[in-house]
């Protein structure tokens, strides 16, 4: 039987304040199998328009890897829309940020409705992988950060690790180190050192394979080509298998 084909598109690269002074949508890619969307990584502000504008619908599945408004600030309308369209969501998340999103981040609709009521929550315990879709399952891995944020290994139905994601974190060799184990491996990374985000320089030991990328730079395409061009940073609609 032919290996399904997975990829994941590129929505936005934006840092925490991009896309309020820049216009840069937040940090954020879609899942594919043989190119339909099935699984919707970090809805920050921006996002909800660039899902409509490639794919029409939102996803059954949405996975948060923090509640920072870059990833999370767009859920509490979705939700609330998507549900009123008869189209309840389910969101995956690592237990702490489950709870996080559903007293603090859902916090508008609590006088109308519960949690439960608005989607269904998968709140995943640690070492537990949860089913995304077609097969493949996540599993959440702490990063070091401001907010609790959780980066994760997608692993398929062979125990093959597709894709390692490592959310917004500062560099953290045991979190780095589990997410490198897979195929393709993506990491948040900034230009400069900052207390709560990896940095540039310090991915350069970990660009040692192939299918190793940077995402969630807060960057042009312009300022890219100008002084980046030899890192492999994503960019909005680019497309990579894993």
């Amino acid at each position: 039987m032919a290996q399904r084909q997975f990829s994941l598109q590129v929505l936005g690269v934006g840092a925490g304040a991009s896309f309020v002074y820049e216009g840069l949508i937040s940090s954020s890619f879609m899942l594919l199998h043989d190119g339909e969307p099935f699984c919707l990584v970090d809805l920050g502000l921006g996002v909800g328009r660039e899902v409509v504008r490639h794919f029409g619908d939102f996803p059954e599945t949405i996975v948060i890897t923090h509640n920072h408004s870059d990833h999370a600030g767009e859920l509490p309308v979705v939700l609330r829309v998507e549900l009123a369209k008869g189209r309840k969501k389910r969101v995956v998340s690592h237990e702490t940020v489950s709870e996080r999103l559903q007293r603090y981040r859902i916090a508008e609709h609590h006088q109308q409705m519960s949690p439960s009521e608005l989607a269904d929550w998968v709140s995943a315990q640690e070492g537990e992988q949860v089913p995304i879709g077609y097969g493949l399952r996540i599993q959440f891995f702490p990063g070091v950060h401001s907010e609790a944020s959780y980066g994760f290994l997608i692993t398929d139905e062979k125990g093959e690790l597709r894709l390692g994601y490592t959310g917004d974190s500062r560099l953290d060799a045991s979190l780095f180190s589990t997410l490198d184990q897979a195929k393709v491996f993506i990491m948040d990374a900034r230009p400069k050192p900052n207390p709560w985000h990896a940095h540039f320089e310090e991915m350069m030991p970990w660009l040692h394979k192939p299918n190793r990328y940077i995402l969630g730079h807060g960057l042009s395409a312009e300022q890219v080509q100008e002084a980046y061009a030899d890192l492999p940073l994503l960019l909005p609609n680019q497309e990579v298998c894993f």
